[in-house]
């Protein structure tokens, strides 16, 4: 794949009869997709043969040239060699607003696919060892490497923050800020001494930000809006201090009393509603909560399900409420993940799929579903319709599992060994997976 991407640049440029022929340009995940004045000066042929490009689609009046996971790098400087303005196609892209909410989250999280993938397989690999006991869980190499690997996990709001800041065109480094807060020792204590807090006054919801993923990105998005206001009505003499102090001040109890909170409290009111049905419709909860399971771990709302499975484990010794339907989609994203390995021809992207896809099978999913799942519609229908169908099957079984902590998937199966040894659900877990990844 090519690297000097200025020259790859060039040569499309060449190839679509010059930048005087190019209205507008953007990007998706893979594709550059131009708008052109003259079609018939677009020589096809020779854009299939440049170095570093996939593919080539003239269709639904744009001209789409696939390039592959680094797109956002040549449409850098694909935008600079040639002054295109892009405003205007970018309207186009944006149908409708779930379509726009989905760009958005997958533009903001794809530059750390690289580190999610990275990660994740290091966590899959001792999960590996652990399991044929090659390592030991308790030694402190294992402990170290685990840690480093969980980082990007753990202060994912970090990575977020950043991107997102790139995103919504406001200072990044100032994101950084309120991602730091969520997870901020002093923060950290008020939330495990329990006691109420209050921010002018106002009630704070504590709720758990690592690993989460929309809280900060709605903060973000809110320190854009305050950021630009600000700006435009801050004399030039005063706005290296004044503007960011003020987008702090504003942004701080916006974020930690009204979105932040937003997941959690939600969450809190779930974890009682899947409570209920487990006592009284028990089948129906590893559905939904398989169908469900994406958006729970991206708004942070699985957080609360864990705590509530925790008390049931704590109660009755075993739980059903989070982890029969974890597995289940955990296993349907892994499927759906190696599905697009399979059916795509972007070689980069065959590759990133087919990696993300063995961490998905070790029960870790971020990864899978940030680079390949989120933005394709199909395989996330594919993915939701396997969970739901292999949480049906889980509930009908009564699937439980015994073992507090991991991801549920073909490495955590011994999560599913009775308190005497026995090994039926472990057999019930791998039915359930099973049918995940074939349907």
């Amino acid at each position: 794949m090519a690297k000097n991407y200025a020259a790859l640049a060039n040569d499309v440029i060449s190839a679509l009869g010059g930048k005087e022929n190019i209205v507008a340009v953007t990007h998706c995940m893979t594709r550059l997709r131009f708008t052109l004045k003259d079609e018939s000066k677009a020589n096809i042929e020779n854009v299939k043969n440049i170095a570093g490009v996939v593919g080539c689609v003239n269709k639904g009046g744009q001209f789409q040239i696939v390039i592959g996971t680094q797109v956002a790098d040549v449409y850098n400087e694909l935008i600079q060699i040639a002054h295109i303005q892009t405003d205007g196609e970018e309207k186009k892209e944006k149908k409708n607003l779930i379509s726009a909410l989905f760009d958005t989250m997958a533009s903001i999280v794809m530059p750390m696919i690289g580190p999610l993938a990275g990660a994740g397989m290091i966590k899959a690999i001792l999960s590996i060892l652990v399991q044929f006991s090659l390592i030991d869980n308790t030694t402190q190499t294992y402990q170290i490497f685990y840690m480093v690997a969980d980082c990007v996990f753990y202060y994912m709001p970090f990575f977020l923050a950043f991107s997102a800041g790139k995103k919504f065109k406001c200072n990044p480094y100032l994101s950084l800020i309120f991602a730091a807060m969520l997870v901020h020792p002093t923060y950290l204590g008020l939330k495990t001494a329990g006691d109420p807090v209050t921010l002018l006054g106002l009630p704070v919801t504590l709720a758990t930000y690592t690993s989460s993923v929309v809280p900060i990105i709605l903060i973000v998005y809110f320190q854009s809006i305050v950021e630009k206001w600000v700006t435009k009505w801050t004399p030039k003499a005063i706005k290296t201090f004044f503007v960011p102090m003020i987008v702090i001040l504003v942004t701080v109890p916006v974020g930690f009393i009204v979105l932040g909170p937003l997941g959690a409290i939600f969450g809190n009111y779930l974890a009682s509603f899947f409570t209920f049905l487990d006592t009284q419709v028990g089948w129906l909860v590893p559905m939904l909560v398989g169908g469900l399971c994406p958006l729970l771990v991206m708004t942070g709302m699985h957080y609360a399900l864990g705590s509530a499975q925790s008390i049931q484990r704590a109660t009755v010794g075993y739980a059903t409420i989070l982890a029969p339907g974890m597995v289940c989609s955990n296993m349907a994203q892994s499927a759906a993940t190696f599905g697009v390995a399979l059916k795509t021809k972007d070689k980069e992207l065959k590759s990133l799929a087919s990696t993300v896809g063995v961490t998905a099978l070790c029960g870790v999913t971020e990864p899978a579903f940030y680079g390949a799942l989120l933005s394709r519609p199909k395989a996330l229908i594919g993915t939701a319709i396997g969970a739901v169908s292999a949480g049906l099957v889980a509930g009908l079984f009564g699937l439980r599992t015994f073992v507090q902590g991991g991801c549920p998937g073909y490495l955590t199966l011994l999560f599913f060994v009775d308190q005497n040894g026995g090994l039926h659900y472990v057999w019930i877990a791998i039915l359930v997976a099973a049918i995940a990844t074939i349907v």
